[in-house]
């Protein structure tokens, strides 16, 4: 898959993404334009020959493809997946993903609160505002503080780390993380959940 991937970015003529993302390939002899918000979507898309926009994390979730799909059918898009940022983070961290649920704050409002009452593992999907921190003080304004979270910054890169936190020290923490997945662990009512899980 990791070939057939790599294949397809070589032949781009355009290659459209993060600036992260676009410096591992800066040796692709294309035309590349930085994926940021005053950029003309529709116009980068409808560029001569074969464009791919790089897409970290879950394009497919509340993600990067949503937007494609506003310019372009779907039967005219080819999707090639890689393993997902939430697979990679429960990887790192040895837990099974049966009980678990995806919630995504990353621009809007997630319903974090009652899938904590629900599931035994959380994966949040974050953005600048709702960071960490503003996940710990949710959590903590609930009464639900006897839980672990865990915090994966810039996942498979060579700078990732994966720290662990409790409710009430992450809620006072001052850092500004970076590229993150954070997942919260033995949430909300354990028989709860369990029975929730096997519905």
């Amino acid at each position: 898959n990791y070939t057939y991937q790599f294949k397809r970015i070589r032949k781009a003529d355009v290659l459209i993404g993060g600036r992260r993302q676009l410096k591992l390939f800066e040796h692709i002899p294309c035309e590349k334009i930085i994926f940021k918000n005053e950029i003309n979507f529709d116009k980068a898309l409808n560029h001569p020959g074969n464009v791919v926009v790089l897409a970290s994390g879950e394009p497919g979730l509340y993600g990067i493809l949503d937007l494609v799909l506003k310019y372009r059918r779907r039967e005219d898009i080819d999707v090639i997946p890689g393993i997902s940022s939430i697979q990679y983070m429960m990887a790192r961290l040895a837990i099974p993903m049966k009980d678990m649920t995806v919630v995504s704050i990353h621009g809007r409002e997630g319903d974090l609160t009652a899938k904590a009452m629900q599931f035994k593992t959380i994966v949040v999907l974050t953005d600048r505002e709702h960071n960490p921190q503003y996940i710990a003080q949710k959590l903590k304004k609930n009464d639900i503080i006897d839980v672990t979270i865990y915090v994966g910054q810039n996942l498979s890169y060579e700078d990732e780390i994966i720290e662990s936190f409790s409710v009430e020290k992450l809620s006072k923490s001052k850092r500004n993380f970076g590229l993150n997945v954070v997942v919260i662990t033995r949430c909300g009512n354990m028989d709860l959940a369990s029975q929730m899980s096997s519905l």
